[in-house]
């Protein structure tokens, strides 16, 4: 190493770096959005836009963030399972540090949920890699324990400009690195106000020295002078006592947003013109029908070989009026009437519809390079896992997640020479909206007694749990709802559908009361109220002094009152005595 050109350092460039250079800077503008990807990418409509009517559109022009928001989506959706993660064993510094606890894994606070989604997470899936550092304190050989208290190791990021060239020890096993060069970006600071006064570059190189097998490195500074870590000019490698570079990229292989980048500029320009073309346009023109071959003021002008112009009321010129809601203005009697006209609204509407066509194409686009990220270089031990999981794209980048966070906790514990922690992620994710699975889930339970199975009906029934919970919940939940399933005597809850065969006469109120999920017995009790409360309503509405004779008489439905005869069901006439009346027959009789 003591042979390297040391000045070319910050120059170095593996090949792959140079030639995703220009894509990664607008993968990231893209993303990013704000005014300096309207800067960059707003393009004038013509050569004949003049430069003040550019600079004023560009003033106006609203911002299409969509490509943002429809990766978001999928952020948010791999974020939301980063509860159901388990992180058992490692050392208790780790176990702590995961937590947030002692500044958390960052030295920030952070928890290793927070650190992964909110700052890994967003970098993988626009720019498809992101490194991570396992970083320690220097000890201070023959230090106390007092004042090795709370030493431990910690994490930070680089984005993937700042991961400059890099060198595997083994081409089938790339995630173990002979040599690494990065660029580390450091706020500069006054010496004696100790306020930031701007950033500068650092650069750190790690390679395994092949006769000790450590891992050594090197900082230099921008002008590729070598340094110490803290600036200090002029000093050599540091050898660690380890045996693997303490760095861990993350690469899921495509960008999400590496297809509709384009689109997302289509409609900044869209958008920007449409703007621009509804407020310019927000003016109707005044017209007036005119003589022009009696008004034309080449003709009012005299032809002499001197091109002078007559004199006097002969001269040409042009009429100015005023016009306005209380300004009159006289016509010609056989002329129409003047008016006022506005530019058409067709191509605003048309371009407006595009825009639409164009946002769904975002939102669908970037759904379809989640589902086709290629799953071929998934680790060892993630190929051990189901590969069913293997099937969803989410799945797939929720396997790096694990596979990467894997190599940090066993970096971590060779720090501390403790035991690796075991780090388990979800298999399952969605990407679809709430109001997306309600549908798809109601669309299942319409389908659920159109066939005469009840091994189908379960299996519907499965099929709803996983639509709705199926990324909310863990996997064990899941389990324990579709045993449930199983088990259940009744394939339905729904009350409509129980009160409907209450009403046909196809179930009796002790079943539906279980089905519906009620208390044994309190099928009983209900109908042991519905007799009380009618017949102290029936007793209350009878004259004084009498026993109640047709309930039904005095709005009491014959039909509620227990041991109601067919002929009191059928509503008709009753005697005092309960027979029905004949025809003929009086009621007092």
């Amino acid at each position: 190493m003591a042979a390297a050109n040391v000045r070319s350092i910050p120059d170095v460039r593996h090949p792959e770096y140079l030639s995703r250079l220009k894509d990664w800077e607008k993968w990231r503008r893209v993303y990013a959005g704000g005014d300096d990807f309207i800067q960059y990418y707003l393009k004038k409509v013509s050569a004949r836009e003049k430069k003040a009517d550019f600079e004023l559109r560009r003033s106006i022009t609203p911002n299409a963030t969509f490509a943002k928001a429809a990766v978001n989506d999928v952020k948010n959706s791999i974020f939301q399972r980063m509860t159901d993660i388990t992180r058992d064993g490692g050392s208790h510094t780790y176990q702590e540090a995961v937590r947030g606890l002692e500044n958390g894994v960052d030295l920030r606070g952070s928890t290793m949920n927070s650190f992964i989604g909110q700052d890994l997470l967003p970098e993988l899936l626009v720019m498809s890699r992101v490194g991570v550092y396992v970083d320690m304190p220097e000890l201070v050989p023959g230090a106390s324990l007092l004042e090795t208290q709370g030493v431990r190791p910690y994490l930070y990021m680089y984005r993937v400009e700042d991961i400059l060239s890099w060198s595997c020890r083994d081409v089938h096993d790339p995630d173990t690195y002979q040599s690494v060069l990065l660029r580390d970006r450091c706020l500069d600071y006054d010496p004696n106000t100790y306020l930031a006064l701007g950033e500068i570059e650092r650069y750190r190189l790690l390679w395994i020295n092949p006769e000790t097998g450590n891992v050594n490195v090197q900082f230099y500074d921008e002008a590729g002078s070598p340094i110490a870590k803290d600036g200090t000019p002029g000093f050599g490698a540091v050898e660690l006592q380890l045996k693997t570079i303490p760095f861990v990229m993350f690469d899921i292989k495509q960008s999400l947003i590496e297809d509709v980048c384009n689109h997302q500029i289509a409609m900044l320009n869209l958008g920007s013109v449409d703007v621009a073309y509804a407020l310019k346009a927000n003016f109707p023109f005044y017209i007036e029908q005119h003589d022009l071959r009696g008004g034309s003021s080449h003709l009012l002008e005299n032809n002499n070989p001197d091109s002078a112009a007559v004199a006097g009321s002969q001269q040409g010129r042009d009429e100015e009026i005023t016009v306005g809601p209380v300004q009159g203005r006289k016509y010609d009697l056989k002329a129409n009437p003047p008016g006022f006209i506005n530019p058409s609204s067709e191509p605003l509407e048309v371009s407006m519809k595009l825009q639409e066509k164009l946002k769904e194409d975002i939102r669908l686009l970037v759904n379809l390079a989640v589902t086709n990220i290629n799953p071929k270089m998934a680790s060892a031990e993630s190929k051990q896992l189901d590969q069913t999981s293997l099937e969803s794209g989410l799945s797939y980048i929720g396997l790096v997640l694990e596979g990467g966070e894997r190599r940090i906790a066993r970096l971590w514990a060779t720090y501390e020479n403790a035991k690796a922690a075991t780090i388990k992620y979800p298999e399952r994710y969605s990407i679809k909206t709430a109001e997306e699975r309600r549908k798809e889930a109601k669309d299942h339970a319409e389908l659920k007694f159109k066939v005469p199975s009840t091994t189908f009906q379960k299996q519907i029934d499965k099929d709803i749990i996983d639509i709705l919970l199926g990324s909310k919940v863990s996997v064990e939940l899941l389990e324990k709802m579709k045993r449930e399933a199983d088990a259940a005597k009744y394939r339905t809850s729904d009350p409509e559908v129980i009160g409907l065969d209450i009403t046909n006469g196809l179930v009796s109120n002790a079943l539906a009361s279980e089905a519906r999920g009620y208390p044994e017995g309190e099928a009983e009790k209900a109908e042991k109220d519905a007799v009380s409360k009618m017949k102290k309503l029936a007793e209350a509405q009878a004259p004084p002094g009498e026993m109640p004779g047709n309930p039904a008489a005095r709005g009491i439905g014959a039909a509620k009152v227990p041991g109601a005869t067919p002929d009191e069901k059928a509503g008709k006439p009753q005697r005092g005595d309960g027979a029905a009346l004949t025809k003929g027959q009086d009621t007092d009789e």
